[in-house]
C-alpha cells in the first residue's frame, strides 16, 4: 500500500476518534493541521517552496498544568527533498473557555532520516481559539539548531 494511502487512512481514523460530540468544546486528544512560513534574515519571497506543512497530535490532561504535543513539519513541496522535522513538546496553556494562549518548549530531530540530521531545542508561543467542534491557532516557534523561526496558522480538530 502506498504511503499516501496509509497517511490518509491514519488521518481519517484520527479524525473519527477525536471529533467532539455536540456540546463538547474540547477533547483530551486534538489534531492540529496548519501551514508555516519560515522567517530568516534573507527570506523575503513567498512561494510554496518556502512554506512548511504542519501536523501535530496534542494530549491535554486537565489535572496537569501542561499538555504533550508531538508534531511534524515538512518544508517545501517535496517530501523526499524537503526538510522533515519531528518535535516532542511540553505545552503550557492558559486554560480559558475560548481564547487559550500557550507557551511551548520542545526537543526535535531536524532533517530526520537524512545524512545532515540534527537534534536540538525549540521554543515558542501561540494562541488557540477554541469553538465547539473546531479551533484555530497561530503560533511562532524558534528552532535553535536551524537558527530559524517559523510562524504557523491552522485549525484544531
Amino acid at each position: 500500500m502506498p504511503l499516501r494511502h496509509v497517511l490518509h487512512s491514519v488521518a481519517l481514523v484520527t479524525l473519527l476518534l477525536i471529533a467532539p460530540s455536540p456540546g463538547q468544546a474540547q477533547r483530551p486528544i486534538s489534531l492540529w493541521l496548519g501551514v508555516g512560513r519560515p522567517v530568516t534574515t534573507d527570506s523575503v519571497s513567498f512561494s510554496l517552496k518556502n512554506l512548511d506543512a504542519y501536523g501535530a497530535l496534542q494530549l491535554d490532561v486537565p489535572l496537569l498544568p501542561f499538555a504533550f504535543r508531538g508534531d511534524i513539519e515538512i518544508a517545501g513541496s517535496d517530501f523526499q527533498k524537503g526538510r522533515r522535522n519531528v518535535t516532542a513538546s511540553a505545552i503550557v496553556p492558559l486554560r480559558l473557555p475560548v481564547v487559550q494562549p500557550y507557551a511551548m518548549l520542545g526537543y526535535g530531530i531536524y532533517d530526520w532520516g537524512k545524512t545532515n540530521e540534527e537534534r536540538g531545542v525549540s521554543y515558542g508561543a501561540g494562541v488557540r481559539v477554541q469553538l465547539p467542534g473546531l479551533g484555530f491557532f497561530v503560533q511562532a516557534r524558534r528552532h535553535q539548531p536551524l537558527k530559524r523561526s517559523i510562524g504557523t496558522i491552522g485549525i484544531v480538530f
